[in-house]
């Protein structure tokens, strides 16, 4: 085996270690961040606004994002919240579904960090965590298949 074959090897093998590492930690923060919402204390709250957002994105294409504005009392205090569930903005084919479920002027149950009432989520679980295991090995199953390939390539 030569030299070169074993560096590129090697820095294929090391950024897939990297990648796995920074894809568990998200994970594993946001299991973590999901625990703790499931043990906040609830109160209810009105929806004041429900609607979607277009945003653009890098490559010219466009997706649809859920906004739910509300408001809440919690420990004699008014607040107002936005935060729809724990972990990342999910939007996409979905996002209709969330504004259905969530009409201007609906009482709802809203969570709240009992340490920062100004933290409140309406859903107790993270949307897109599938996502990520999925992001996770797609990108272990195409470093895997780049090893064979670069080793045929260098050894003709």
């Amino acid at each position: 085996m030569n030299t070169e074959l074993l560096l590129v090897v090697g820095i294929i093998v090391f950024v897939l270690l990297i990648l796995n590492v920074i894809f568990l930690g998200i994970i594993f923060f946001m299991r973590r961040r999901m625990a703790a919402v499931r043990q906040w204390p609830s109160t209810m709250g009105t929806v004041n606004a429900s609607y979607l957002e277009r945003r653009s994105s890098s490559d010219g294409g466009s997706t649809n994002y859920p906004v739910v504005q509300y408001s809440y009392q919690a420990g004699g205090q008014s607040y107002n919240g936005m935060k729809i569930a724990p972990g990342p903005e999910v939007g996409g084919t979905g996002a209709g579904k969330v504004v259905a479920r969530y009409p201007a002027g609906a009482q709802i149950m809203v969570f709240y960090n009992p340490q920062n009432p100004f933290d409140a989520v309406l859903e107790t679980k993270a949307p897109a965590q599938w996502i990520l295991w999925l992001i996770l090995i797609v990108f272990d199953i195409a470093l895997c298949g780049v090893i064979p390939i670069v080793w045929w390539s260098m050894n003709p």
